[in-house]
């Protein structure tokens, strides 16, 4: 057995790719002119100068020349023959935006004849205007990021550091400007490669030698001349919006403070009604906030195209809110919109789906689930894929002969540290099982848009344990309707960014009042629960978040996720919030190595599986770091973990003795003490408690298929002590010796407490308990004063 530090899949600058990925594709000129920039009918190309453009710049390369010189050059014989009419070529001597963010693109070409977007002049960087991109090298193989030799993954520092600029670039170009796909000219002292970016992956030519094959480069810049924006990789569905446009100076009025806004902080407090009635939209200060963040510091603004059956709806937004890391894969990005039509506040999200067979576009899950009144889920406004917007990197799979076969290098880095990847998509599950192409792993993705009603606040926005434990219960709600008739649905990647604050305002005969819910967002990987058909892979990889995926799923790659695997998640999230953002008697360097140890972590035996210490926790069913120190937060906080800490041990236990794995170690404990000084209940907290949660007295509902959840009695939950104002911490505890920790049959006891999560009442009980009545009217102050007690000085897996 070995430990890693190192992730478990392989990262390039934040694009994180599977280590047995093959991500790009080498292919030679002229397949690529011939795919990608063809002569179209009535083209005809302009003869080539009579002479060399680039005899300069050939002498300026074998004299050593730098890059910025040989850029300079580069850009002058281009401008000076007119090699691309419509487009200026121009170097970028500036490093910044504007914005403060660090860029390093050499040069680019332009537009000259948008008024405006003029060309710009003395270095300016302009990114949002840029149509192809040229990065500049000083020449040899230490700095090609490819390879035509069949070299799968260079490994020389130097191409090492090309291959992540180059991945940078190609994030920044996909999140500022909204592309199908990206360009870049790779000039490598005297030679010359084209590169296509999608979000599937590369396809780049075989390298060759502008200075002395001119003629062939000549035909490069004038067919790229002759595209259109469209052909070059800008998205023909988003039109920016200028200074001169109406629509930007309706978005900047849109931006600015009302009276009218209201505080979502504001619970607790009557609001008078006569300001807000239900004829009148309630927006909230953050809403409109985030919308004025979108347009600041001189961000490029769009009007998007987004499909609503068969017409199409408008939206203004501007930089986005939410940017998924990486250029490859998903690629989501979200925006504070703004509805041209009816001038209301929405989410929008843009994203590249997945497309394989059985795989049904999130807009329209949560049509269903609106429909099926699956209760604390976005409301979908409109949705749909945007025609011809499908990647095409996986087609190009196969082209080239001439040098036998394709040269494909793969771009995945193996970097020290830990996981970087977020979420993969993908996973077991389908009606049918589709045919995947078994030598070609680059996925499909398409263009898909969605709007949904709620702007969400990010869950490490709660407020205290009580706010989290709220919104969890709300998510948890949402998750057993949706696993119930007629949906039946299962979600398959709980994790942070999937569960959010949402703000409510209620309207009672004395006045309104917020409420903060939760809200169970991105169903994209969820998968119909059907027994009766097989469960086959839709997608060549697993679906889920590597942090919160439950030990089983990380253990066996094969195995089809269940419900308990989805609550489990659940407790591993409330986990990662509760030791991040509360106090707790761990210091704050100490949340730091558990939050490594336990999310970002990994074991490779035969392959990668769960990381030990999530592990150790699971089989030990005790909350101990590795020093070993019991961890508690002086708060009702320990007797939630106290109550399902045994249900998902006996759980993992269950599992483990089905899949005969092999033994692992558990540390020993330590004993320790903690307590807050609880808070005083505010006035109108019982009510506000009341419209969450409904009265502390125990509530029975009929449910004859015996599948409802709702308040429902469970026996290992016991009502009676909801008003009990004292709760329960951990006891001393002791580790179990390795042979407990072996693959063994269950005992009674475990299996009972693994029936426990098989379903939602018991744990759904449970936090009602602890938010009900007195107990949670004392619940003690406990955010950490700090906001957040992860050291500063470290990174990790990307989540928040």
């Amino acid at each position: 057995m070995n430990r890693h530090r190192s992730p478990v899949l392989l990262t390039v600058r934040g694009s994180t790719i599977s280590s047995e990925d093959n991500v790009d594709i080498g292919v030679s000129v002229e397949d690529f002119l011939s795919r990608f920039w063809p002569i179209l009918s009535g083209q005809s190309l302009r003869s080539v100068p009579p002479k060399n453009p680039f005899h300069q710049v050939a002498s300026l390369v074998a004299n050593g020349a730098t890059e910025n010189v040989i850029a300079k050059a580069f850009a002058k014989a281009i401008n000076d023959y007119a090699l691309t009419p419509g487009l200026a070529a121009r170097t970028c001597t500036h490093r910044t935006d504007g914005d403060g963010t660090v860029l390093r693109v050499d040069g680019a070409f332009y537009r000259d004849s948008n008024p405006d977007a003029p060309v710009p002049h003395n270095g300016a960087l302009r990114l949002e205007d840029q149509v192809v991109t040229i990065e500049f090298k000083r020449g040899g193989t230490s700095n090609d990021p490819f390879s035509d030799d069949g070299d799968a993954c260079p490994e020389s520092t130097s191409r090492k550091e090309a291959r992540g600029q180059i991945v940078t670039y190609a994030e920044q170009a996909f999140t500022v400007q909204h592309r199908t796909a990206w360009y870049l000219l790779f000039v490598n002292g005297s030679q010359c490669r084209i590169t296509r970016w999608d979000r599937s992956g590369v396809v780049f030519t075989h390298s060759f030698d502008y200075c002395t094959d001119w003629q062939l480069f000549c035909e490069v810049l004038r067919r790229m001349s002759r595209c259109s924006d469209e052909q070059l990789g800008l998205d023909p569905t988003a039109r920016r919006i200028y200074r001169s446009d109406p629509l930007y100076k309706m978005m900047d009025k849109m931006a600015k403070k009302r009276r009218s806004d209201l505080d979502h902080n504001l619970v607790d407090t009557i609001i008078p009604l006569d300001k807000y009635p239900p004829s009148r939209p309630v927006i909230y200060k953050y809403v409109r906030a985030l919308f004025k963040t979108s347009l600041s510091r001189n961000a490029p603004r769009y009007i998007l195209n987004v499909p609503n059956g068969d017409k199409i709806r408008q939206y203004l937004v501007g930089r986005p809110i939410f940017v998924a890391k990486g250029a490859l894969g998903r690629a989501t990005l979200g925006f504070a919109a703004l509805d041209r039509e009816t001038r209301q506040f929405v989410w929008l999200k843009d994203c590249w789906r997945v497309d394989y067979p059985g795989v049904e576009p999130e807009g329209k899950i949560l049509r269903e689930l609106n429909r099926a009144k699956v209760p604390n889920v976005p409301t979908v406004v409109c949705y749909g894929d945007l025609l011809g917007q499908k990647t095409v990197s996986p087609e190009t799979w196969g082209w080239d002969s001439s040098k036998g076969g394709n040269s494909k290098t793969n771009l995945a880095i193996r970097t020290p540290g830990k996981l970087r990847k977020v979420s993969t998509a993908g996973d077991d599950a389908a009606a049918l099982a589709p045919t995947f192409n078994t030598i070609c792993s680059l996925r499909v993705h398409q263009h898909a848009r969605m709007v949904v009603e709620e702007i969400a606040l990010p869950l490490r926005d709660f407020k205290s344990g009580l706010d989290l434990l709220t919104v969890f219960h709300d998510c948890l709600k949402a998750h057993s309707a949706a696993v119930r008739e007629p949906t039946s649905r299962l979600h398959r990647d709980i994790s942070g960014s999937n569960i959010m604050i949402i703000p409510k305002f209620i309207r009672e005969d004395d006045g309104g009042f917020i409420v903060l819910r939760g809200l169970l967002c991105d169903w994209e990987l969820s998968k119909r629960i059907d027994s009766t058909r097989p469960r086959v892979p839709r997608q060549p990889v697993r679906s889920g978040t590597w942090q919160f995926m439950s030990a089983t799923l990380l253990n066996h790659h094969d195995k089809a996720a269940e419900i308990c695997d989805d609550l489990e998640a659940f407790f591993h999230v409330i986990l990662y919030y509760a030791v991040r953002y509360l106090k707790s008697n761990l210091t704050q360097k100490q949340v730091g190595e558990f939050i490594d140890e336990y999310f970002d972590q990994f074991q490779y035996y035969d392959k990668w599986r769960c990381g030990q210490r999530k592990q150790a926790v699971l089989q030990s069913g005790l909350l101990l770091t590795g020093d070993p120190i019991n961890i508690t937060f002086g708060s009702p906080m320990d007797g939630l973990f106290a109550t399902l800490l045994p249900w998902f041990q006996g759980n993992h236990i269950v599992q483990e003795y089905k899949a005969s794995l092999e033994e692992a170690s558990s540390p020993t404990s330590s004993t320790v003490v903690f307590s807050l000084a609880p808070a005083q209940p505010h006035a109108l907290f019982d009510r506000r408690q009341r419209l969450l949660f409904g009265s502390s007295k125990k509530r029975r509902r009929a449910d004859p298929a015996g599948t409802d959840d709702s308040f429902a009695d469970d026996s290992s939950t016991d009502d009676s002590e909801s008003d009990d104002d004292s709760y329960n911490s951990p006891a001393n505890v002791t580790s179990p010796s390795a042979s407990q920790l072996r693959a063994r049959a269950p005992t009674a006891e475990e299996s009972n407490n693994a029936a426990k999560v098989q379903t939602h009442k018991a744990f759904i009980t449970t936090i009602e308990r602890l938010c009900r009545g007195t107990k949670a009217a004392y619940w003690p102050h406990d955010r950490d004063p700090s906001g957040d007690r992860y050291p500063k000085d470290k990174t990790h897996g990307g989540i928040d």
